[in-house]
């Protein structure tokens, strides 16, 4: 693709996820951001936490994250897993700064996480089909130390909202490869795939979480 297309696939991508995800207001937002900022340490949360950190009270909390597709607990009703962070095992290991290791969803979810957070996280995956290793860095502005450098990330624009069936409606189709050789094997026959390299797969998801940047994290991105 020329550098304009892969600009307006950038952007399409990112207003498609944008507009799949459930809309927030200021409160939303805040409750958002405080269950990404305190999971993101890889340890279960609880309402209260999450209430502590939004500065909003704890039955608010409660309500709220309940009526959001995509929020997974355990058995003593602490958040696991929230819109790509988990702590059970899945294919993309996620470790941010003063954290301990974890799990992201799907590819994206580092891209989009990492800039509301404000914390560089290493992330660490497999080509699915060569099972190569795939390595970054991703901070607030962008990713460092990426092995290989070819690596590219697969996408499929969500045509609804998402549900409780994002991971396997949307993220198992979002992919790290180790190259786009590799990519285009496993996209052939399937409809929809989009291949994005990893620097622009970053501009997607800092330009669809948008809604979750504070002036703060803003301010953190800048001097980054």
């Amino acid at each position: 693709m020329s550098p304009t297309e892969i600009e307006t696939t950038v952007q399409d991508l990112a207003r498609a996820i944008a507009a799949a995800t459930v809309d927030i207001d200021d409160q939303g937002r805040r409750i958002g951001i405080a269950v990404y900022d305190l999971l993101a340490h890889g340890d279960p949360v609880t309402p209260a936490e999450i209430a502590a950190h939004a500065r909003e009270s704890e039955a608010i909390v409660v309500t709220t994250i309940k009526s959001w597709p995509g929020v997974f607990w355990d058995g003593q009703s602490r958040v696991v897993g929230f819109w790509g962070l988990a702590i059970p095992e899945m294919d993309h290991r996620f470790h941010a700064e003063n954290g301990k290791p974890m799990y992201a969803w799907c590819a994206l979810d580092p891209f989009l996480i990492v800039p509301v957070i404000g914390r560089s996280a290493r992330v660490e995956s497999k080509d699915p089909l060569t099972g190569e290793p795939i390595t970054m860095t991703v901070t607030p502005r962008g990713i460092r130390d990426l092995s290989p450098a070819t690596a590219v990330v697969s996408f499929l624009a969500p045509n609804k909202p998402f549900d409780f069936d994002v991971i396997e409606s949307f993220c198992n189709f979002v992919l790290n490869f180790a190259s786009r050789e590799s990519a285009e094997r496993w996209a052939a026959g399937r409809d929809g795939i989009v291949l994005l390299p990893a620097a622009e797969a970053f501009e997607v998801g800092l330009r669809a979480w948008s809604k979750f940047h504070t002036p703060a994290s803003t301010e953190r991105q800048a001097t980054a």
